[in-house]
């Protein structure tokens, strides 16, 4: 999966500084940054840092964080990115992080779909938070994203778990496309029993809905959430 995402990281960076990805900016990002600065955490973790943007915002909200990203190309986005921050950015997976390092609130955004391996993933994450802390992360929603994307044909079944290598654009800049994304379908189920395997239990499920003022800037409102947001406590 990391190199996947080296040839589209300049065009990643440039969507978002524009104010051309809709649900990054608008979205994403405010829930993320709400839902981690409720905890006070002292220590952050972001895995999967793609341009380094969140790990920016919290860094200028006064937090202390490490961010790993695996894809170089990214990584290299981000570095550039986070250059006027203390933010620590590794080129590592969540598998190659030191084991003595702990934090108190981890977080991914949109990553956990991509991974084969989903317990390996969650179980090398819970190493890294200390007792009582969270694990905050997105997907897309398993109910409802392929209905909007249509990414699987006849042979979707919501239940059954199934991997396909992707191509999407985002709304706002459809004629960039980004390839041969692996995207990992699970129904919730696998998710909620794979995470309490993993040490975690679920403290918060949000749907993502925006509101209508934030949908309209779509040129037509959402049929349903396309998005979800695990909120997760070690135990």
């Amino acid at each position: 999966m990391p190199n996947r995402w080296c040839s589209s990281a300049q065009l990643r960076r440039e969507q978002i500084e524009s104010g051309a990805d809709l649900t990054f900016n608008e979205v994403f990002k405010p829930l993320m940054i709400k839902n981690i600065y409720n905890f006070s955490p002292s220590r952050i973790l972001e895995v999967g840092a793609g341009t380094g943007h969140i790990s920016r915002e919290l860094f200028n909200l006064g937090l202390s964080v490490t961010a790993i990203e695996p894809s170089i190309g990214m990584y290299e986005v981000a570095k550039d990115v986070l250059a006027l921050t203390d933010v620590r950015l590794i080129n590592h997976t969540s598998f190659e992080l030191e084991h003595d390092t702990t934090y108190d609130v981890a977080f991914s955004h949109l990553v956990a779909h991509t991974v084969e391996d989903l317990l390996c993933f969650f179980n090398s994450i819970a190493l890294h938070i200390e007792k009582n802390g969270h694990f905050i992360f997105s997907i897309p929603h398993p109910c409802f994203y392929n209905e909007y994307k249509k990414f699987f044909g006849d042979e979707y079944n919501y239940m059954v778990p199934m991997k396909k290598d992707v191509s999407f654009t985002i709304t706002n800049d459809p004629k960039n496309i980004i390839s041969g994304v692996p995207y990992y379908h699970r129904p919730l189920t696998e998710y909620f029993n794979t995470l309490l395997q993993s040490g975690f239990a679920i403290d918060g499920f949000d749907e993502i809905f925006p509101d209508e003022n934030i949908q309209e800037k779509y040129g037509s409102k959402w049929e349903s959430p396309r998005y979800c947001l695990f909120i997760c406590k070690k135990i």
